[in-house]
């Protein structure tokens, strides 16, 4: 029997291997190929493959703790998409390098507002004066 998070990431492996097939069966068919739009490959390889059962399973398993998943979800989407820019080119490439600088600025933020909140400091937007 397979577990929980097996069942997660074997279902996104299933997800990713079937949209591979898919662009494979589009590019006999039709002539258009996942290397033709490189943001699309990047989101699913980097995205179905890798963040989002990695969130999901941040949001919903208690097992390991969110903190890594979070941080091997957004280092692997900024390698993803470093390994894929150097494919692209002109506004493709900017668009794939935001991706992956999103990831590592949201990665920063999250480990600036977790390790405030344990030093104890509270943080809320209260402009209120009393």
């Amino acid at each position: 029997m397979i577990d929980r998070e097996g069942r997660v990431l074997f279902g996104s492996l299933l997800v990713f291997v079937l949209a591979v097939a898919v662009s494979v069966v589009l590019e006999g068919q039709f002539g258009v190929s996942l290397r033709d739009g490189p943001v699309v490959a990047v989101l699913l390889f980097a995205g179905v493959a890798v963040a989002i059962p990695q969130l999901y399973l941040a949001a919903t398993d208690a097992t390991i703790r969110p903190q890594s998943r979070l941080r091997f979800a957004a280092l692997a989407t900024a390698v993803f998409a470093v390994a894929f820019a150097a494919e692209a080119e002109g506004l493709r490439e900017l668009v794939i390098a935001t991706i992956g600088t999103g990831a590592l600025l949201a990665l920063v933020c999250y480990e600036g507002v977790t390790g405030y909140r344990a030093a104890g400091g509270d943080f809320s937007f209260d402009l209120g004066s009393e």
